[in-house]
């Protein structure tokens, strides 16, 4: 599309802009001067531009367009994105229910939901899925899995399986039913009286989810809670209230929020129960890709004093957006207002509009901060190192006083700057180690994946001995004795540079990804959660013994 075609078309849409204004405001405010001028350059454009154009699809461009030309969160959506997204919110939809994993071109089951259509019909753990209603799945897409899987309940998929350890080739029918998603992804009781919950979005259902996996770990004599927000992206602002008010004491200021206008239109959101989890010691991991309702909540503990919070700086979304249906069944995804926390914080890091804008702003939130470089006396913030690990205590106010040298000027108060330099900072800031280009490389390329399938489909393989039982794989399985040669071999199919200097030093961090990979494909998201928490995650080690009082 020429430049000039693009701008007209963006003052084309520029009128469903101020349509939207009219609907958030009650009023109309466009000049009928204005009125004009669009629609006669949407005229011009859908009479005589050179090749024939859709006035559907005109119009969702422009909406796009304009949204874009916004901040990095108001977005466009089609029907079907909106669609799904619904059901995803919504904490369930209709489909055959399995998690399952695209690796090497293959689609793969790594376990039908328990109850779901999938599992009453057969499939089976590992099992390969070769033809979706008789079009091949070999070099599907994850959003394809989707399109063609999910479907009107009571509808049927065929499917055409192969069962690697039996060599069995099997034709399977799946009747789409309801399936229920989940928000809490793992909850159990690590030693010491710890418990471990990991949320891994912000659902309609996530609060009731929380309170259900809260209680069995209060009854275990749970004293410290470790709750994992961990590439949480957030979700709905109000499940993310009602768990911080599990922690905080009635009338506790949580989150607030002003729009451009005020008045009616801002927030406040304050404790109202008491009957939660308000006493006992409770450690929140974030990283960078905890944003939205995870800093909301992350930032509501910290500021009450209530939580310490360790790892990584989040990722920095203080923006609230309002979906605002066209009656084609797309919608718009508007910002409509910033939310502080408690202490006054707007979270929200830099951005600029446009494309570039935006396409920045995604590439600055892949960017690892390493604490190390960041602060002017690293060396007196060192609270703990180790072969995994550099833990620095950033969460108290004389290390608050020796801020980030490439946000601090002269002309700048320490404390404002920390204010304004988006996401939630940790009180204890956790730096890994440093992979080596032999690791990256390998996960890079789902190298752990082809090797965990490997494995699992060998018959003489040690880890037979334990796929009947997460417990007895997590403690028990020590891995295969050619685990060098498996690694060399794949290398060589992917065609990445051995490195025998790297292997060894990476070695142990090798195994331990394998075998990650090995207990998701076994026993899902949960189990290599719990593989991974209990003993192999050096953050989650971190977690269980930081002192928790702030002061």
């Amino acid at each position: 599309m020429s430049r000039v075609l693009t701008i007209v078309l963006m003052l084309v849409v520029l009128a469903f802009g101020f349509f939207l204004g009219s609907r958030l405001t009650g009023k109309r405010e466009i000049r009928v001067d204005q009125q004009k001028k669009m629609a006669e350059a949407y005229a011009l454009m859908r009479d005589l531009y050179v090749d024939k154009v859709d006035g559907d699809s005109l119009a969702g461009a422009g909406i796009q367009g304009m949204a874009e030309y916004l901040d990095p969160h108001t977005v466009y959506l089609e029907p079907e994105k909106v669609s799904y997204v619904q059901a995803e919110f919504d904490g369930n939809f209709d489909g055959i229910g399995i998690e399952f994993d695209v690796i090497s071109d293959t689609l793969l089951v790594v376990t039908p939901l328990s109850g779901g259509p999938s599992a009453s019909a057969g499939i089976a753990p590992g099992d390969r899925i070769l033809s979706i209603d008789s079009a091949s799945a070999i070099g599907i897409t994850h959003q394809d899995v989707l399109r063609k899987l999910r479907g009107k309940r009571g509808t049927q998929v065929r499917l055409k399986v192969f069962r690697p350890l039996s060599g069995k080739l099997l034709d399977v029918t799946v009747t789409r039913g309801k399936i229920s998603t989940a928000s809490v992804e793992a909850s159990f009781m690590l030693d010491n009286g710890v418990g471990y919950i990991r949320l891994s979005r912000f659902i309609a259902t996530t609060a009731e989810e929380f309170r259900k996996a809260l209680a069995p770990l209060k009854r275990q004599g749970m004293r410290r809670l470790v709750l994992d927000l961990r590439g949480n992206p957030g979700g709905f602002l109000e499940q993310a209230v009602a768990v911080a008010d599990e922690f905080l004491g009635k009338g506790e200021l949580i989150v607030y929020t002003k729009s451009r206008k005020g008045g009616s239109d801002d927030e406040r959101y304050v404790a109202k129960s008491g009957d939660g989890y308000e006493t006992g010691e409770l450690v929140v991991l974030v990283d960078k890709g905890s944003a939205s309702a995870s800093e909301i909540l992350a930032g509501a503990l910290q500021d009450n004093k209530r939580a310490v919070i360790v790892g990584e700086q989040s990722f920095g979304k203080g923006l609230v957006q309002r979906q605002l249906q066209f009656s084609d069944g797309s919608a718009l995804r508007l910002t409509v207002s910033r939310y502080y926390t408690p202490s006054g914080r707007q979270i929200q890091r830099i951005y600029h509009k446009g494309v570039a804008g935006r396409e920045s702003y995604i590439q600055d939130s892949q960017t690892n901060i390493r604490p190390e470089k960041l602060f002017t006396d690293p060396d007196s913030l060192l609270y703990l190192k180790n072969s995994d690990v550099s833990v620095y205590r950033t969460g108290f106010l004389p290390a608050r006083l020796q801020l980030l040298k490439r946000t601090v000027s002269k002309k700048q108060a320490p404390l404002a700057a920390l204010r304004d330099a988006g996401g939630i900072i940790p009180d204890f800031w956790v730096s890994p180690v440093r992979y080596s280009d032999f690791f990256q490389d390998l996960l890079r390329t789902g190298s752990f994946d082809d090797m965990a399938l490997k494995i699992l489909d060998d018959p003489h393989s040690a880890v037979q001995r334990y796929r009947d039982s997460e417990e007895h794989f997590i403690s028990g399985y020590g891995g295969e004795s050619g685990f060098e040669a498996l690694v060399m071999k794949t290398c060589s199919t992917r065609k990445i540079a051995f490195s025998s200097a790297g292997f060894a030093s990476d070695r142990k961090l090798l195994e331990r990804a394998l075998k990650a990979r090995i207990a998701h494909q076994l026993f899902g998201s949960v189990g290599q959660i719990k593989y991974m928490v209990r003993g192999a995650d050096p953050v989650v080690r971190v977690a269980v013994t930081v002192p928790v009082s702030r002061h």
